[in-house]
């Protein structure tokens, strides 16, 4: 027994002492929440196309205990629905802050990230296939894109953390970023209001050169894509949307919007 206490002592503080010593990993602020549900009308809604406002709280936190990043946006997309095709566009702005929580014991905290301001906007569009089954759409391939560009002092802060060069420092001057993927949802209707719909889905795509501008001399495996993964609802013509993803940190959105 004293041997299995001895054993658990000895994990526990070395995972202690390696999460202690882990880098600062800094990361564009929009990576993970640039990436949204866009809704569309359904087939069976009276009107096939449709406008879309809303706005959002979000949050990213970076890997390590590094800190966060809080954000607020404003969305503005248009849906369209044809026979087995739906297309939304829209575009987006955003502006927040960088947070870092000093009670967490780190060995290579950065507390200048603190207090980061933050500003862009962007485009996202989606084209899918659907098909459907009583009062539910099986949206079962789009197409994804989303294109953000970010400015303000927590740019200028990575880019400042890339230069010193720091082996306990990973940090991406990436400004611009465009995620493309796929995903699949399932989208259904109340059987007595058709006003009333509610959705499920799942996004996986890439962000092409996030991963390599991670990279230096001293951190060559920085792996891994985009995962978004969304509930969304409407009443009449107010709707609901909550996000939760990673693109290298971790992602969460709720909106809150008005279609017409």
């Amino acid at each position: 027994m004293k041997r299995k206490y001895a054993l658990l002592s000895l994990i526990s503080v070395t995972l202690f002492f390696s999460s202690c010593s882990t880098p600062s990993y800094f990361i564009p602020a929009a990576a993970g929440n640039d990436v949204s549900y866009l809704p569309k009308p359904m087939e069976s809604d009276s009107l096939k196309v449709k406008n879309y406002i809303s706005a959002s709280i979000a949050a990213l936190d970076l890997p390590y205990g590094t800190g966060a990043v809080d954000l607020g946006f404003l969305n503005f997309s248009r849906g369209h629905t044809l026979k087995n095709i739906n297309i939304a566009y829209g575009a987006y702005g955003f502006a927040g802050a960088t947070n870092y929580d000093s009670e967490y014991n780190k060995t290579n905290a950065v507390p200048e990230f603190d207090g980061k301001g933050i500003f862009g906007g962007g485009l996202r569009t989606s084209i899918g296939y659907y098909d459907n089954a009583g009062n539910a759409e099986f949206r079962i391939l789009s197409w994804e894109n989303a294109l953000s560009f970010e400015s303000g002092n927590y740019a200028d802060f990575r880019k400042k953390m890339r230069n010193l060069n720091d082996p306990n420092i990973i940090s991406s001057t990436k400004t611009t970023l465009f995620t493309t993927g796929g995903a699949t949802e399932i989208i259904w209707h109340s059987k007595r209001n058709y006003n009333n719909h509610f959705a499920f889905r799942l996004f996986y795509g890439v962000t092409p050169g996030l991963n390599s501008s991670l990279r230096n001399e001293y951190n060559l495996d920085v792996n891994g894509g985009s995962f978004d993964f969304s509930f969304y609802f409407k009443l009449n013509k107010l709707y609901g949307i909550f996000n939760a993803g990673a693109n290298k940190g971790a992602t969460s959105k709720l909106s809150l919007g008005y279609s017409f």
